[in-house]
């Protein structure tokens, strides 16, 4: 009988989890749990729709929050998990927010240029009308008149404020003190200009920069029903969006496929808000068209409100989804309908329709978009989480009364909350940090790396400690690199001998378990909703491994192969979550100078500084050999040539235990920094030594000044001299002032007195001769 093959056991079947291998599950908004990824898609396509910002003013982190987050995720989805990702991005470039800036921005400009071009009684008394305006609308409901605003005032006004709440939401009172505070200022600066004669337009300029919150909305009241140029709204979105991708690209934020606008799809708004009119799910009610969320959520096939049902009946957050413009609306049938297309107002920018001149409503916008570039079915819908309702449950109900389907998306993605050192961030409180303020206290990558510490989807605080985590995870890394890739190089310039022995030793196996280990642990992390956190930890495990083998292990006996194997890999992982560019196979990429690409350069440019920094050295060395140089002259100048001559080249020269320097390229700028650091260090030191030098100089003398009394004279003088009468031949007190001779007790400790200044006064006296 011949032999057979024997059976085959299938891989994995072993596994301690039963052959089962971790699938993606990702957070669902939509379930509120999480949940296998299966994209619709047989070939892998991904399509994914992401709410973009309303341009009208700078980024803030909480921008940051979401579109770095939602970039790392679709990296992971697309360089990790190998899925074909299609991201769409719409700009809104029609709103009330953008609306009231842009009209109200152009009223304080035409107020300045035209009706105000020298200060006058006139300027001055129209800004306090304003105030007077802005703190009866938001602080006092009765104000009529401005007061001296002295410290009293303030109080005064502040408590009244906060027992009336004039305002209808309390958080806002500091910022409106504080709009009230900065508009007195300028305005007390104002009258002393005039008083001075100071007029010039510089002084009405400044007058309306500081009091711009409270002129600009008094300016817009009275005379906002008169902007008609359209390109006023246009221009202020326009530069906002220029500005939005100016920050997502110092962030390495990816472009997305493609982006949308707003103001590019409203004939495809009109046919839409149609269809869902015809489908019977809106309705048109002077001039404007309405959502009709009853019709909606009775049919049997649809439900209002999927992401926050519980919401569903909240008048506050439904009127916030309107928009400021948007509450003067009338012709609802029920409160919780929602405009699909608002009718026209003077001051606004208008569109045609078949019910009159008016705009888009905010909600329908990214449904209309969406659908037109990825169709009838969403694999992805993400945005912030302050979105969920009304915005992204609108967004649901407005597409699924279009197509008649019960779920749009299948996916809903929320990246959680950014808050700032444990305060809310809102632009409408003004407590924000714009994206370039943080990026001028931290690079951007570090930025990443404090939003990869994070769950996604959970509420995150963006303070000083977190940040200095994420920089003390980049300089971990940063230094692995470097040591990695100087290794490599050293290996490559100077290959070892051999020697028969091989290098996968017990030292080298752990490492290499180390390795599958934390990359099974990574794969692992992923797979369980992007957790990031516990992928960086692994990953930051890692190079702790390697880190403790290169310490312990010769160097001669290290497997350079494996350690540049192991900063492949993370560099391939920093790849995927967009930590580092596609450029060399270890490290972080062109972000760091020194990289060794030569970006174009001539031969010459690239070769010159280091030969002349080679030549000077050797002139050095000639010279002090021509003059009997010593040995510490030699290694004077050759810390010289370590700590200035290369540094501005970015090659650091890093001393080993072989007596060998390891050479790496680092960004110069870094190292520069490095080098300030290591100067502030030695400097403070110096400066501690000296002080310490200078307060025993000053306790030195402190004890000469008091040893010049000679010990003979020390009970005659000030307050002793009225305590004694008699004194023995060195001068110790011998009786009282009364004449009583003093017991031996108390001469003993006298005479103990006498022989401290003795030793002082040898010192003096020392001092002097010398």
């Amino acid at each position: 009988m011949s032999r057979q093959q024997p059976k085959w056991i299938v891989p994995g079947s072993s596994d301690s989890d039963n052959g089962a291998r971790p699938r993606l599950q990702v957070y669902n908004s939509l379930t509120r749990s999480k949940v296998d990824f299966e994209p619709q898609s047989a070939s892998n396509l991904v399509k994914w729709y992401n709410c973009g910002p309303t341009v009208y003013d700078a980024s803030h982190m909480g921008h940051a929050r979401v579109y770095v987050t939602v970039d790392i995720m679709r990296r992971v989805l697309r360089d990790y998990f190998n899925y074909d990702v299609f991201l769409v991005m719409n700009i809104t470039d029609i709103d009330d927010k953008i609306i009231l800036r842009a009209r109200q921005n152009y009223l304080v400009q035409q107020w300045m240029a035209t009706d105000h071009s020298q200060l006058t009684e006139k300027t001055v008394q129209e800004v306090e009308d304003a105030l007077v305006a802005f703190i009866a609308t938001n602080l006092l409901p009765t104000a009529t008149q401005l007061t001296d605003w002295t410290d009293a005032a303030k109080a005064q006004l502040t408590a009244t404020a906060a027992s009336t709440m004039a305002t209808a939401t309390p958080s806002k009172l500091p910022m409106h003190l504080k709009t009230v505070d900065a508009a007195q200022q300028a305005l007390l600066a104002a009258r002393q200009a005039l008083a001075t004669g100071r007029v010039d337009h510089t002084q009405v300029q400044g007058l309306a920069e500081q009091s711009r919150d409270v002129l600009a909305p008094w300016l817009d009241a009275l005379r906002g029903d008169q902007v008609k140029d359209p390109k006023v709204f246009r221009d202020l979105a326009a530069h906002w969006e220029g500005e939005y991708f100016k920050d997502m690209d110092a962030l390495n934020v990816e472009r997305p496929d493609m982006v949308t606008r707003v103001s590019e799809y409203v004939p495809e708004i009109v046919a839409y808000i149609q269809r869902i009119i015809d489908n019977g799910f809106a309705y048109e009610a002077e001039g404007s068209v309405y959502f009709d969320t009853r019709a909606f959520d009775s049919h049997p096939d649809h439900f209002y409100a999927k992401l926050e049902p519980w919401s569903a009946g909240d008048t506050k957050l439904l009127e916030e989804g309107e928009g400021s413009l948007g509450s003067k609306l009338t012709g609802k049938k029920s409160p919780s309908d929602f405009a699909l297309w608002k009718r026209s107002k003077p001051g606004e920018p208008v569109w045609n329709s078949p019910w009159g001149q008016g705009r888009p409503g905010w909600h329908i916008e990214c449904s209309v978009m969406a659908s037109e570039v990825l169709g009838s079915q969403l694999d992805i819908h993400s945005g912030g989480i302050d979105l969920a309702f009304p915005h992204h449950d609108n967004e649901l109900a407005q597409a699924e009364a279009y197509h008649r389907c019960p779920q749009w998306v299948n996916y809903f993605w929320h990246p959680g909350h950014l808050h700032i050192e444990g305060a809310k961030m809102s632009k409408s409180l003004k407590n924000f940090i714009t994206i370039q303020e943080a990026l001028q206290d931290y690079t951007a990558r570090q930025i990443r790396f404090n939003f990869l510490q994070q769950q996604w989807d959970s509420p995150m605080d963006f303070k000083r400690s977190t940040m200095e985590e994420a920089c003390s995870l980049d300089k971990l890394f940063t230094n692995f690199f470097m040591n990695a890739k100087a290794l490599v190089q050293e290996a490559q310039a100077h290959p070892a001998a051999f020697t028969g022995a091989h290098q996968c030793q017990a030292s080298e196996q752990a490492l290499i378990q180390e390795l599958f280990a934390k990359q099974d642990a990574v794969h692992r992390a992923l797979c369980d909703s992007f957790n990031t956190p516990a992928a960086l930890q692994a990953m930051v495990d890692l190079v702790g491994k390697t880190n403790v083998y290169l310490k312990d292990t010769p160097v001669v006996a290290r497997n350079v192969v494996l350690v540049e194997r192991i900063a492949g890999y993370l560099t391939r992982m920093f790849k995927v979550f967009g930590l580092a560019d596609n450029g060399p196979a270890i490290g972080y990429g062109s972000s760091m100078a020194g990289s060794g690409e030569v970006d174009g350069s001539s031969r010459e440019d690239v070769i010159m500084p280091y030969a002349r920094v080679l030549s000077k050295f050797r002139d050095g060395v000639r010279e002090l050999a021509r003059a009997g140089m010593e040995p510490s002259q030699i290694l004077r100048l050759c810390d010289q040539l370590r700590d200035v001559d290369l540094a501005p080249l970015g090659v650091l020269l890093d001393d080993q235990e072989d007596g060998k320097a390891l050479v790496k390229l680092v960004d110069p700028t870094e190292l520069a920094r490095m080098n300030m650091l290591k100067q502030k260090r030695l400097e403070e030191k110096q400066a501690q030594k000296a002080a310490a030098k200078a307060a025993q100089e000053q306790k030195r003398q402190e004890r000469l000044l008091k040893g010049k009394l000679a010990p003979a004279d020390m009970f005659k003088t000030a307050e002793h001299a009225a305590l004694y009468s008699r004194y023995d031949d060195d001068g110790i007190p011998l009786c009282d002032d009364k004449g009583q001779e003093l017991p031996n007790s108390r001469r003993k400790k006298l005479k103990k007195l006498w022989d401290a200044q003795m030793k002082l006064h040898k010192e003096y006296l020392a001092a002097q001769q010398a």
